[in-house]
């Protein structure tokens, strides 16, 4: 009996240790990150390091795998690849799908994040503005959690050769805008807006294709455009909205101790920390840019109001067909204008 008895213990306990790495596998939660950008880009490298403090705050609980340059699908597509459950999370520029995120473009109403000279706030405190502020935009992620917003405030005129200084330079040339937000902002200054890939621009640029497009400094670097611009005035004049997005089903299933490592890692706080990563990126591309002889002056003061007042039209129209369509524009703007102002 004592034999029998034995042999029964070490089959269960051997049993039992066979089992524990299965139960463990299944306490565990693989996630699909997808994003368009190339694995030399900044967010990249940082969403591998979230990635890897997820993993070590939920104990391998929630456990990212990342996959850069659209490997999961094109740019436009990575918003409905997480709300459709294909990618559990991505990376999104919703300005690569017009007219789907009203009330997103709505930030793009110029100089909203400017100050009264014209001088925009920095991306990493726009960044947190816009994050604490999603239960107002969350009408455009049905099926989404918005993780953190990212509101890049830097830009400008990247031109081949004419240096813009007042809305009346910009009279018959064609530049290539960011969003339909700046396309109308374009269009409303006499130019004509010209829609070609990042990766075509300097090239675009080079061979009179379009005259100037624009752009930021840190995609100045990235795209090599020093090669063909040599002309940049910066302007408060719009702003580009990015935001990391999970699938809320996918969210609200996993294990809680990989949900609370997500949630304690997102938010207004990152928002924050990866917009600020963005501006010292726009710093060091400004310095690339001037050291290859590009000449740079920022429209302050005068000069972006003159600017201000010629796009006044613009927001005016943005603002009342958001308000014809139901939106609360009027209480989205002023909740802006007030955490501005304690800045």
């Amino acid at each position: 009996m004592m034999i029998k008895l034995t042999r029964r213990g070490f089959v269960a306990a051997a049993a039992a240790t066979l089992a524990m790495p299965a139960i463990g596998r299944a306490q565990q939660t693989k996630l699909k990150l997808s994003h368009y950008l190339p694995p030399q880009h900044q967010i990249n490298t940082e969403l591998n390091r979230w990635a890897g403090e997820v993993r070590e705050k939920s104990g391998g609980a929630a456990d990212i795998e990342v996959f850069p340059a659209g490997q999961m699908g094109p740019p436009p597509r990575q918003f409905d690849l997480a709300r459709t459950g294909v990618s559990d999370i991505s990376f999104v520029f919703t300005a690569l799908t017009p007219g789907r995120f009203p009330l997103v473009d709505a930030l793009s109403i110029p100089f909203l994040f400017a100050n009264e000279n014209g001088d925009p706030i920095s991306t990493a405190e726009a960044s947190r503005i816009a994050t604490s502020l999603k239960e107002r935009t969350a009408q455009e992620f049905q099926g989404i959690d918005l993780l953190y917003a990212v509101v890049t405030t830097s830009g400008g005129w990247f031109m081949r050769d004419k240096l813009i200084k007042t809305p009346g330079d910009m009279k018959g040339l064609r530049i290539r805008p960011t969003s339909a937000a700046a396309a109308a902002q374009i269009t409303a200054l006499g130019a004509s807006p010209a829609t070609i890939p990042p990766t075509e621009l300097a090239d675009a640029i080079a061979k009179g294709v379009v005259d100037g497009a624009i752009f930021n400094f840190e995609g100045g670097k990235a795209f090599q455009l020093q090669q063909s611009v040599k002309k940049v005035s910066t302007l408060a004049n719009s702003v580009g909205y990015f935001a990391l997005v999970m699938n809320s089903d996918r969210l609200a299933g996993l294990p809680e101790e990989g949900r609370k490592a997500i949630v304690e890692t997102t938010g207004p706080d990152a928002a924050a920390r990866v917009g600020g990563l963005y501006d010292a990126a726009e710093v060091a591309g400004r310095k690339f840019m001037e050291e290859a002889g590009v000449e740079v002056v920022d429209l302050r003061g005068d000069a972006a109001n003159a600017f201000r007042e010629a796009l006044q039209p613009v927001a005016e129209k943005q603002i009342a067909e958001l308000k014809a369509a139901g939106h609360d524009i009027d209480g989205l703007i002023a909740d802006i204008k007030a955490k501005m102002a304690e800045l």
